[in-house]
């Protein structure tokens, strides 16, 4: 809102800058605010570093230019190909299309068989970048072209049974009479008898409960609700499914399940890619942010990813983005190089303690540097990882040898601080389950040498000359 004061006033800097809106718009004229297709930047005279005018002038004059020309590289304009490179490979969303679902369609018939046709709950699980989200959400698709209602929640660290199921009361097929009665029944906390009792007698279709992110829950008392429910909707023939999704190497990561139980659940692993489809997958992101990628660099991309669309995506995004930087559309082995260098920072900047760790154990390892790399490979492809698991690959892979067994036990001892036990003990996940691919890329970069000074020898070097240093 203007105001018009009559006393005049000088006019200051910041003045300037609230007149600017009119100054655009044009001198002194009331009218809607116009922005220019080419907002003026001049960078070209030095100024100043100051708020206040410079000797000589006055304030009504108008502010002098901003100066740029001292900065090492100029800021890169915005481009519309980046804008596309990163909504062809997004990381952020899962996917919601089948279209854009690679690789799936054995897991969505089996979801679909065991769930819409046999009417059991389903369990999805892997790790985290696998596409557990994407299979759910792409299920529920399926599922409401079959005649059923899918409906998506997501499930906290804090949450209770009642936080769980609360927020699908109003969005379930229900009568009216069923309406009322989940009013009444949500006016105080869900218990498992109640909610069972409301989704037999009252749902009027076919309904499906998907809940994503399972794995958050902490509360014991909250899974073994849940395990009761799936076992009461199972005996009444409940109209009513659920599916719970979330990252474990098993189903006892997830669920307890009684074993009268588990016959009526469908496990789904969301197990690694295959190469092919993954380079698929790499060649239709490309496609869509206009870009061509070469095949051998498609080839270390997918191998990089080691079956992971999350980790294909975002490798391929990367190197996209040097391509682009470069101002070519075709993405070469050398920008695929950079681009993973370039995701491995930016996990390093997020996840340091796993980088300080697996540096170390690289470094530290000598002739075990293999065994460490093949620790994270087992990892990827088998969502868990233990000694014995270790030992049978690594005769398969690298061949038997003396001191095979001393490598690996040597090698899950030194990434232990970075896996956890799954629920029975016998077996180890990456705390970080986006870890292992890193850890590979990690382990090809050559060993550094000696003479390279590490960051506490560079700072000590700093501290030369205090106290004696």
């Amino acid at each position: 809102m203007d105001h018009d004061f009559a006393a005049p006033r000088p006019i200051g800097a910041m003045d300037w800058l609230w007149s600017l809106p009119r100054r655009l718009a044009g001198s002194g004229a009331r009218q809607q605010r116009v922005i220019p297709e080419c907002a003026p930047l001049l960078l070209e005279e030095p100024v100043a570093p100051s708020f206040h005018a410079a000797p000589g002038t006055t304030e009504m004059e108008a502010p002098r230019p901003l100066a740029m020309g001292a900065m090492a590289a100029p800021i890169r304009p915005i481009s519309l190909r980046r804008d596309s490179i990163y909504n062809a490979f997004s990381t952020a969303m899962p996917v919601t299309d089948r279209h854009g679902l690679t690789g799936r369609n054995s897991e969505l018939e089996k979801l679909v068989e065991a769930i819409v046709v046999q009417r059991k709950h389903a369990i999805i699980f892997g790790t985290r970048g696998s596409g557990k989200t994407s299979l759910a959400r792409v299920f529920g698709d399926l599922a409401d072209e079959a005649g059923c209602v899918a409906l998506y929640g997501s499930a906290s660290g804090e949450a209770d049974f009642d936080a769980l199921f609360r927020p699908f009361l109003t969005e379930l097929p229900m009568s009216g009479t069923g309406q009322e009665r989940a009013r009444k029944l949500a006016e105080g906390r869900l218990d498992v008898a109640g909610l069972a009792s409301l989704l037999v007698e009252e749902v009027r279709q076919r309904s499906i409960l998907i809940l994503d992110e399972y794995d958050r829950v902490r509360s014991e008392t909250a899974k073994q609700d849940v395990a009761t429910l799936l076992k009461l909707l199972t005996d009444i023939h409940s109209p009513v499914q659920v599916v719970l999704v979330g990252i474990a190497g098993d189903v006892d990561g997830l669920i307890a399940a009684h074993p009268s139980l588990r016959r009526h659940i469908a496990p789904q692993r969301v197990s690694p890619i295959p190469r092919p489809e993954l380079e698929r997958l790499l060649a239709s992101c490309a496609d869509k942010a206009g870009l061509s990628v070469a095949a051998d660099g498609v080839e270390a991309l997918a191998g990089a990813a080691m079956g992971s669309p999350y980790h294909a995506r975002l490798f391929g995004m990367q190197a996209a983005l040097v391509a682009e930087a470069a101002g070519r559309d075709r993405v070469t082995s050398a920008d695929v190089d950079q681009g993973l260098a370039s995701a491995l920072e930016d996990w390093a900047e997020m996840s340091g303690a796993s980088h300080a760790l697996f540096t170390r154990a690289l470094r530290e390892t000598g002739s075990g540097r293999r065994m460490i790399a093949l620790a994270g490979v087992v990892a990827s492809q088998m969502s868990a990882i233990s000694l014995d698991r270790l030992l049978r690959v690594a005769g398969e892979i690298l061949g038997e040898h003396p001191a095979m067994e001393a490598e690996a036990t040597e090698a899950l001892a030194r990434l232990q601080p970075a896996l956890v036990p799954t629920p029975g003990g016998e077996l180890w996940m990456f705390e970080d389950t986006l870890a292992p691919q890193f850890l590979l890329l990690m382990a090809k970069q050559p060993a550094p040498r000696a003479a390279v000074a590490t960051p506490a020898e560079e700072m000590r070097a700093m501290l030369r000359g205090v106290d004696g240093l």
